[in-house]
């Protein structure tokens, strides 16, 4: 997140932001969880756009109102997390927020806008050409509303590392860094500081961006945590960055239930061998039928052998 206080660093936290709202549409399923991280982002986007923009030495009617919309988009915040914390196990499965928590949500949305259009939640005002902090009330209410969103985020995300399976509990220990950074350096850097050190503002926004990444890789890069797991052979020839999550994946798995790691290694070397034996066959079959070479025979089932150990 960020607040006033320096503007070139808005701007680029902005285009940092809507960068990785793209990247995070177009390098996922395109659903409805991958379309709301993108408008996650892209609100905290427009919320660093509108700091920008108040900075700017522009006429001071319309810089004050700029200042006064600047806290809308994040009001959307714990929407857009209550769905996340809800689907981020599921992402073939996906289901809506519940009615009561959507009403909710939907009013303290309308509630907040309103009162930033009148100018009554912004934290900070013009003193002359000079923007300065004030806090407030709706401002703290605000904040509170957002944090105890996400406290129930993450006591959600908590349970689902205590009582999930392996493969949840393996999602939720990235949900739970993610959110975890979120909170401490927004708070830091948007409750602590911003009266004392403003240009430190700013700095929030990486908070949130943590979150994001952490977030969405589990949530969207589902096989990273379950399919991927299992074949230890494909890292060989196609090193990617996705390969270093897996073998994170594979190291917290090990930690956390080494007999079901056991298990998975036990099947994964189980299903190897059937696969050798029937090349084994095979080739021992053509070469009795067909060529009758051994040394092409053992040429053969040895390549075959290779390139099912490492594909």
């Amino acid at each position: 997140m960020c607040c006033v206080g320096a503007p070139t660093l808005s701007l680029f936290v902005f285009l940092l932001l809507f960068s990785s709202a793209l990247f995070f549409y177009y390098r996922s399923e395109r659903n409805k969880l991958a379309l709301v991280f993108a408008l996650l982002t892209i609100t905290i986007a427009l919320w660093c756009l509108l700091v920008f923009l108040g900075g700017l030495p522009l006429p001071r009617g319309l810089r004050t109102f700029i200042l006064d919309i600047t806290l809308i988009p994040i009001i959307f915040l714990p929407l857009f997390n209550n769905y996340i914390i809800r689907n981020y196990t599921r992402p073939h499965d996906l289901i809506p927020v519940p009615m009561g928590f959507m009403i909710a949500h939907t009013t303290a949305i309308v509630a907040f806008s309103a009162l930033s259009v009148m100018g009554l939640v912004s934290p900070y005002y013009l003193d002359g050409d000079v923007v300065r902090y004030r806090g407030g009330l709706t401002y703290i209410l605000l904040m509170l509303y957002i944090y105890v969103s996400t406290i129930w985020g993450l006591g959600r995300v908590v349970y689902n590392m205590v009582k999930g399976s392996y493969f949840v509990r393996l999602h939720s220990i990235y949900i739970f860094t993610g959110i975890l950074l979120a909170s401490i350096i927004a708070f830091t850097f948007l409750i602590a500081l911003p009266s004392q050190e403003p240009n430190l503002s700013p700095v929030a926004s990486f908070g949130m961006l943590a979150f994001l990444w952490f977030s969405w890789v589990p949530a969207t890069k589902y096989r990273l945590f379950n399919v991927a797991l299992t074949d230890f052979g494909q890292d060989f020839r196609n090193p990617r960055l996705s390969s270093i999550i897996v073998t994170i994946n594979r190291f917290l798995l090990n930690k956390m239930d080494p007999i079901a790691y056991k298990d998975i290694c036990d099947q994964y070397e189980k299903l190897k061998m059937e696969e050798i034996e029937r090349i084994q066959m095979s080739g021992l079959y053509n070469m009795i039928r067909k060529t009758g070479n051994p040394v092409k025979y053992i040429v053969n089932t040895s390549e075959k052998i290779i390139k099912t150990l490492f594909p």
